[in-house]
């Protein structure tokens, strides 16, 4: 990793931290960074709705959560996130708020509580935390005056580091935990030897259509295609697609039994700089995967993914070469999952020694 975003030094006045520069390890250790000082909470994360991102590191790091999950229309949900945040906030004052980003109104909010209330604002950016939607130039001059005011903005790539880096902010590289997946003594779904499950949420960086396209000449060779996320939001005619297993939102087992069961497993977007969650997912279950040819994905995901451009083509032919290397792709999703969680331990710890420094000793 560039030594540009590599800075370990704690966010606190140097006044504030201890002598020793050894960042904490032991089990004992993380659970102490969460814990009161006086009248006041070492460290707080909020994230207005609930990311698997959000529990995966605020887990790893030992930092209680704050998931303020309202219902209703736009408005009404952002008044009363606002208030449950402003309570959370004034019922014991953190020193350190990790925001999950979006929301960029939670990330707003927190700009002007840190003037009352003197904490250190960190921003854990998502892809939509650093990018807007394509055209959507004024919330990106949003998200760029909101990252160049945080104290430290979490990102996921370089890239993304590089760009949050020239706003005059300060940049932290930290991908992803891997996450556990359950398994289930007897799996709820069967879904054939030839499957391929996409995971998708039809955003409008996912090119969905192409891969539906590619299995109207693959389902002749046998194969189906199972397709997860909400279709509604699809910008196109479903209905042009019979072949495509449309399962819509299903219970988290049944998801994670198709990641299990299905023969291999495709992540698609169109954005350079996004590192797909259900990349993470199918290797950690040890399955053959197919993402875009990204930079940030070629880079991260290396030689235990295949690569494909976003069209039916290339995705009809990767999807073939997948299911041909899918014994020599375990393996590698095996090797790569070692390799990263060595990597992530020094991410976390290099993240936790930048949130406060070494474990105080009160």
């Amino acid at each position: 990793m560039s030594l540009l975003f590599e800075r370990s030094q704690s966010i606190f006045p140097s006044e504030r931290r201890p002598e020793s520069p050894t960042a904490p390890s032991t089990t004992r250790e993380v659970r102490e960074i969460a814990t009161s000082h006086g009248d006041r909470q070492t460290i707080l994360w909020i994230d207005w709705g609930r990311h698997l991102r959000t529990e995966t590191l605020s887990r790893r790091l030992g930092v209680p959560v704050e998931q303020i999950c309202e219902d209703g229309g736009r408005l009404g949900r952002y008044v009363r996130s606002a208030y449950r945040t402003v309570a959370t906030v004034r019922r014991k004052p953190p020193e350190v708020v990790i925001a999950t980003n979006p929301s960029i109104v939670l990330g707003f909010l927190l700009l002007v509580l840190r003037r009352w209330y003197g904490f250190k604002l960190v921003s854990d950016a998502h892809y939509y935390g650093v990018r807007a939607v394509k055209y959507a130039w004024f919330l990106q001059r949003l998200i760029d005056f909101h990252n160049s005011q945080a104290d430290v903005v979490i990102v996921t790539n370089e890239n993304h580091a590089r760009f949050v880096s020239s706003l005059g902010s300060r940049a932290y590289v930290c991908p992803d935990p891997l996450p556990s997946i359950p398994t289930a003594s007897r799996p709820t779904v069967q879904p054939g030897d030839r499957s391929v499950f996409l995971i998708c949420s039809f955003s409008p960086d996912e090119p969905y259509e192409a891969a539906f396209e590619a299995f109207s000449s693959l389902q002749k060779d046998g194969f189906t295609l199972y397709v997860s996320g909400n279709y509604r939001k699809a910008k196109t005619d479903l209905s042009r697609f019979p072949w495509v297993r449309l399962l819509g939102f299903v219970p988290a087992q049944e998801y994670y039994d198709y990641l299990r069961s299905a023969s291999v497993v495709m992540d698609l977007t169109t954005s350079d700089d996004c590192l797909v969650c259900g990349g993470y997912e199918a290797l950690v279950a040890e399955k053959p995967l197919i993402v875009s040819d990204t930079a940030a994905l070629a880079e991260y995901f290396g030689d235990a993914a295949v690569l494909t451009e976003n069209t039916a083509t290339a995705s009809r032919e990767r999807g073939l070469a997948a299911f041909a290397q899918r014994e020599e792709l375990v393996q590698r999703a095996r090797r790569w999952v070692t390799r990263n969680r060595a990597y992530m331990d020094e991410r976390i710890a290099g993240l936790r020694t930048l949130l406060l420094g070494p474990v105080r000793n009160d």
